[in-house]
Protein backbone atom coordinates (compact mmCIF):
# COMPACT_ATOMS: atom_id res chain seq x y z
CA UNK A 1 0.00 0.00 0.00
CA UNK A 2 2.35 2.56 1.28
CA UNK A 3 5.12 2.17 -1.95
CA UNK A 4 2.19 2.25 -4.50
CA UNK A 5 0.91 5.29 -2.91
CA UNK A 6 4.46 7.08 -2.73
CA UNK A 7 4.90 5.97 -6.34
CA UNK A 8 1.19 7.47 -7.66
CA UNK A 9 2.11 10.76 -5.84
CA UNK A 10 5.49 10.77 -7.55
CA UNK A 11 3.43 9.85 -10.99
CA UNK A 12 0.62 12.40 -9.99
CA UNK A 13 3.04 15.40 -8.87
CA UNK A 14 5.58 14.80 -12.39
CA UNK A 15 1.92 15.23 -14.88
CA UNK A 16 0.79 17.90 -13.12
CA UNK A 17 3.95 20.21 -12.42
CA UNK A 18 5.49 19.83 -15.78
CA UNK A 19 1.90 20.68 -17.60
CA UNK A 20 1.36 23.62 -15.27
CA UNK A 21 4.69 24.90 -16.04
CA UNK A 22 3.82 25.10 -19.62
CA UNK A 23 0.91 26.11 -19.75
CA UNK A 24 1.65 29.19 -17.52
CA UNK A 25 4.55 29.77 -20.38
CA UNK A 26 2.60 29.09 -23.36
CA UNK A 27 -1.09 29.85 -22.76
CA UNK A 28 -2.05 31.71 -19.57
CA UNK A 29 -0.37 32.30 -16.06
CA UNK A 30 -3.66 32.84 -14.68
CA UNK A 31 -5.00 29.72 -15.65
CA UNK A 32 -1.66 28.21 -14.18
CA UNK A 33 -2.31 29.75 -11.05
CA UNK A 34 -5.99 28.15 -10.54
CA UNK A 35 -4.60 24.71 -11.88
CA UNK A 36 -1.93 24.83 -9.17
CA UNK A 37 -4.13 25.34 -6.50
CA UNK A 38 -6.70 22.48 -7.13
CA UNK A 39 -7.63 19.81 -5.64
CA UNK A 40 -5.39 17.22 -7.04
CA UNK A 41 -2.87 16.37 -4.07
CA UNK A 42 -5.75 17.10 -1.77
CA UNK A 43 -7.85 14.64 -3.37
CA UNK A 44 -4.98 11.60 -3.53
CA UNK A 45 -4.05 12.57 0.38
CA UNK A 46 -8.02 12.28 1.19
CA UNK A 47 -8.79 9.09 -0.58
CA UNK A 48 -5.02 7.07 1.17
CA UNK A 49 -6.52 8.31 4.33
CA UNK A 50 -10.12 6.93 4.02
CA UNK A 51 -8.68 3.58 2.10
CA UNK A 52 -5.82 3.10 5.21
CA UNK A 53 -8.04 4.87 8.24
CA UNK A 54 -11.61 4.85 7.31
CA UNK A 55 -13.75 7.94 5.97
CA UNK A 56 -14.33 9.57 9.44
CA UNK A 57 -10.73 9.91 9.59
CA UNK A 58 -11.03 11.22 6.11
CA UNK A 59 -13.74 13.36 7.15
CA UNK A 60 -12.32 14.78 10.11
CA UNK A 61 -9.18 15.66 7.91
CA UNK A 62 -11.07 17.46 5.79
CA UNK A 63 -12.25 19.78 7.61
CA UNK A 64 -8.83 21.30 8.52
CA UNK A 65 -7.92 21.32 4.83
CA UNK A 66 -9.18 24.74 4.12
CA UNK A 67 -7.77 26.20 7.27
CA UNK A 68 -4.80 24.54 5.55
CA UNK A 69 -5.07 26.28 2.56
CA UNK A 70 -5.79 29.93 4.37
CA UNK A 71 -1.86 29.43 5.47
CA UNK A 72 -1.19 28.51 1.81
CA UNK A 73 -2.47 32.31 0.93
CA UNK A 74 -0.12 33.23 3.44
CA UNK A 75 2.48 31.46 2.48
CA UNK A 76 2.54 33.20 -1.35
CA UNK A 77 1.91 36.29 -0.26
CA UNK A 78 5.17 36.06 2.30
CA UNK A 79 6.85 33.98 -1.02
CA UNK A 80 5.69 37.46 -3.60
CA UNK A 81 7.54 39.50 -0.83
CA UNK A 82 10.58 37.44 -0.23
CA UNK A 83 11.54 37.78 -3.90
CA UNK A 84 11.75 41.33 -3.88
CA UNK A 85 14.12 41.77 -0.90
CA UNK A 86 17.40 41.34 -3.40
CA UNK A 87 16.39 44.72 -5.41
CA UNK A 88 15.68 46.28 -1.98
CA UNK A 89 19.04 45.09 -0.81
CA UNK A 90 20.81 46.78 -3.77
CA UNK A 91 18.44 49.79 -3.71
CA UNK A 92 20.17 50.43 0.07
CA UNK A 93 23.20 49.85 -0.66
CA UNK A 94 23.19 52.23 -3.90
CA UNK A 95 23.73 49.19 -6.01
CA UNK A 96 22.01 49.18 -9.53
CA UNK A 97 20.00 45.74 -9.57
CA UNK A 98 18.86 44.43 -12.72
CA UNK A 99 16.42 42.57 -12.83
CA UNK A 100 16.33 38.86 -14.29
CA UNK A 101 19.61 39.44 -15.20
CA UNK A 102 21.17 35.83 -14.68
CA UNK A 103 20.41 33.12 -12.76
CA UNK A 104 22.74 34.00 -9.91
CA UNK A 105 20.09 36.83 -9.38
CA UNK A 106 16.96 34.59 -9.70
CA UNK A 107 18.35 32.20 -7.10
CA UNK A 108 18.65 35.10 -4.93
CA UNK A 109 15.04 35.90 -5.84
CA UNK A 110 13.55 31.75 -4.90
CA UNK A 111 15.81 31.62 -1.86
CA UNK A 112 14.51 34.66 -0.11
CA UNK A 113 10.92 33.66 -1.36
CA UNK A 114 11.02 30.54 0.20
CA UNK A 115 12.33 31.72 3.23
CA UNK A 116 9.98 34.03 4.08
CA UNK A 117 7.23 31.99 2.27
CA UNK A 118 7.80 28.68 4.48
CA UNK A 119 8.35 31.26 7.12
CA UNK A 120 4.89 32.80 7.22
CA UNK A 121 3.27 29.30 6.16
CA UNK A 122 4.37 27.80 9.56
CA UNK A 123 3.74 30.64 11.96
CA UNK A 124 -0.05 30.40 10.33
CA UNK A 125 -0.29 26.85 10.21
CA UNK A 126 0.96 26.95 14.00
CA UNK A 127 -1.93 29.58 15.46
CA UNK A 128 -4.71 27.77 13.24
CA UNK A 129 -4.00 24.54 14.76
CA UNK A 130 -5.24 26.55 17.78
CA UNK A 131 -8.56 27.19 16.76
CA UNK A 132 -11.61 24.99 17.56
CA UNK A 133 -13.23 24.24 14.59
CA UNK A 134 -16.34 21.53 14.22
CA UNK A 135 -18.15 22.19 11.29
CA UNK A 136 -16.68 22.23 7.70
CA UNK A 137 -19.02 25.26 6.80
CA UNK A 138 -16.98 27.56 9.25
CA UNK A 139 -13.67 26.34 8.12
CA UNK A 140 -15.04 26.48 4.32
CA UNK A 141 -16.39 30.54 5.36
CA UNK A 142 -13.00 31.30 7.17
CA UNK A 143 -11.22 30.62 3.65
CA UNK A 144 -13.07 32.28 1.36
CA UNK A 145 -13.19 36.11 3.19
CA UNK A 146 -9.46 35.19 3.63
CA UNK A 147 -9.37 34.31 -0.32
CA UNK A 148 -11.26 37.44 -1.38
CA UNK A 149 -8.57 40.05 0.67
CA UNK A 150 -5.71 37.87 -0.95
CA UNK A 151 -7.71 38.04 -4.15
CA UNK A 152 -7.87 42.20 -3.60
CA UNK A 153 -4.01 42.17 -2.85
CA UNK A 154 -2.05 39.55 -5.27
CA UNK A 155 -4.36 41.27 -8.03
CA UNK A 156 -2.23 44.63 -7.70
CA UNK A 157 1.05 42.51 -8.88
CA UNK A 158 1.89 42.81 -12.62
CA UNK A 159 1.05 40.68 -15.44
CA UNK A 160 3.43 38.99 -17.41
CA UNK A 161 3.50 39.37 -20.79
CA UNK A 162 3.13 35.86 -22.81
CA UNK A 163 5.80 35.87 -25.87
CA UNK A 164 6.57 33.59 -28.61
CA UNK A 165 8.63 30.90 -26.69
CA UNK A 166 10.51 27.56 -28.35
CA UNK A 167 9.64 24.17 -27.41
CA UNK A 168 10.09 23.37 -24.37
CA UNK A 169 12.85 20.55 -24.51
CA UNK A 170 12.82 17.10 -23.32
CA UNK A 171 15.27 17.26 -20.95
CA UNK A 172 13.38 20.57 -19.61
CA UNK A 173 10.32 18.65 -19.29
CA UNK A 174 12.22 15.66 -17.22
CA UNK A 175 13.71 17.73 -14.85
CA UNK A 176 9.92 19.74 -14.14
CA UNK A 177 8.57 16.19 -13.54
CA UNK A 178 11.73 14.32 -11.23
CA UNK A 179 11.98 18.28 -9.49
CA UNK A 180 7.91 18.41 -9.17
CA UNK A 181 7.26 14.82 -8.22
CA UNK A 182 10.12 14.42 -5.72
CA UNK A 183 9.14 17.29 -3.81
CA UNK A 184 5.18 16.10 -3.73
CA UNK A 185 6.13 12.56 -2.85
CA UNK A 186 8.52 14.15 -0.05
CA UNK A 187 6.31 16.71 1.02
CA UNK A 188 3.28 13.30 1.96
CA UNK A 189 5.87 12.27 4.16
CA UNK A 190 5.13 15.11 6.61
CA UNK A 191 1.58 14.09 7.22
CA UNK A 192 1.39 10.18 7.11
CA UNK A 193 2.19 9.42 10.88
CA UNK A 194 0.27 12.64 12.00
CA UNK A 195 -3.47 12.49 13.62
CA UNK A 196 -6.31 13.70 11.34
CA UNK A 197 -5.79 17.45 12.54
CA UNK A 198 -2.51 17.51 11.30
CA UNK A 199 -2.95 15.19 8.51
CA UNK A 200 -6.04 17.46 7.16
CA UNK A 201 -3.50 20.81 7.85
CA UNK A 202 -0.57 18.82 5.95
CA UNK A 203 -3.06 18.04 3.01
CA UNK A 204 -2.60 21.47 1.75
CA UNK A 205 0.77 22.06 2.23
CA UNK A 206 2.05 23.68 -0.73
CA UNK A 207 3.59 20.62 -2.66
CA UNK A 208 2.10 21.99 -5.88
CA UNK A 209 2.95 25.58 -5.56
CA UNK A 210 6.29 25.51 -4.32
CA UNK A 211 7.71 23.47 -7.28
CA UNK A 212 5.69 25.22 -10.08
CA UNK A 213 6.66 28.67 -8.41
CA UNK A 214 10.43 27.36 -8.16
CA UNK A 215 10.42 26.71 -11.72
CA UNK A 216 8.58 29.43 -13.34
CA UNK A 217 10.65 31.50 -11.62
CA UNK A 218 14.02 30.27 -12.77
CA UNK A 219 13.09 30.17 -16.27
CA UNK A 220 11.34 33.27 -16.39
CA UNK A 221 11.56 35.64 -13.22
CA UNK A 222 9.31 37.12 -10.61
CA UNK A 223 6.94 38.79 -12.68
CA UNK A 224 6.00 35.08 -13.62
CA UNK A 225 5.72 34.70 -10.26
CA UNK A 226 3.48 37.51 -9.21
CA UNK A 227 1.57 36.58 -12.68
CA UNK A 228 1.10 32.96 -11.24
CA UNK A 229 0.09 34.08 -7.92
CA UNK A 230 -2.66 36.10 -8.33
CA UNK A 231 -5.15 33.68 -9.32
CA UNK A 232 -4.33 31.15 -6.84
CA UNK A 233 -6.85 32.38 -4.48
CA UNK A 234 -9.97 31.06 -7.07
CA UNK A 235 -8.02 27.68 -6.92
CA UNK A 236 -8.18 27.47 -4.00
CA UNK A 237 -11.22 28.58 -3.02
CA UNK A 238 -11.96 25.53 -5.03
CA UNK A 239 -9.72 23.05 -2.94
CA UNK A 240 -11.52 24.33 0.16
CA UNK A 241 -14.94 23.49 -1.56
CA UNK A 242 -13.89 20.16 -2.41
CA UNK A 243 -12.83 19.58 1.59
CA UNK A 244 -16.02 20.71 2.92
CA UNK A 245 -17.78 17.98 0.70
CA UNK A 246 -15.63 15.47 1.95
CA UNK A 247 -16.25 16.49 5.08
CA UNK A 248 -19.83 16.32 5.08
CA UNK A 249 -20.27 13.47 2.34
CA UNK A 250 -17.66 10.73 3.01
CA UNK A 251 -19.18 9.27 6.10
CA UNK A 252 -22.89 8.81 4.44
CA UNK A 253 -22.10 8.49 0.64
CA UNK A 254 -18.85 6.29 0.96
CA UNK A 255 -15.23 6.99 -1.25
CA UNK A 256 -16.63 7.09 -4.76
CA UNK A 257 -20.02 8.81 -4.97
CA UNK A 258 -18.01 11.63 -2.21
CA UNK A 259 -15.41 12.48 -4.44
CA UNK A 260 -17.50 12.24 -7.89
CA UNK A 261 -19.99 14.51 -5.52
CA UNK A 262 -17.26 17.32 -4.57
CA UNK A 263 -15.70 17.26 -7.59
CA UNK A 264 -18.70 18.66 -9.20
CA UNK A 265 -19.20 21.05 -6.66
CA UNK A 266 -15.46 21.98 -7.71
CA UNK A 267 -16.70 22.40 -11.41
CA UNK A 268 -20.05 24.24 -10.67
CA UNK A 269 -18.43 26.66 -8.66
CA UNK A 270 -15.38 27.45 -10.99
CA UNK A 271 -18.21 27.66 -14.01
CA UNK A 272 -20.12 30.53 -11.59
CA UNK A 273 -16.68 31.93 -11.19
CA UNK A 274 -15.75 32.21 -14.67
CA UNK A 275 -18.81 34.35 -15.43
CA UNK A 276 -17.37 37.12 -13.49
CA UNK A 277 -13.84 36.66 -13.61
CA UNK A 278 -11.64 36.61 -16.79
CA UNK A 279 -9.42 33.67 -16.71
Amino acid sequence: MFPLKYFVYFISGSILIASITVIAEKKSPKIAGILMSLPVITFLSLVFMAVSQGVDFASKAALWNPIGAIADLVYMGFFAAGIKIPEYLDTRRNMKYIPNSGINEKIKEIFCGLITGFAGYFISIFILSKFSISSGWISLLFLWIAAIISYKIFRRFPDVKIAPKKIVSSKDILFRCLFGGSAVAAIVILGDSAGYLWGGLFSSFPGTITPVLVLLHLKNGKEMSYSVIKSSPIGLSATGLYSCMVWLLYPSAGIIIGTLASYTAVLGFLSVIKRTVNF
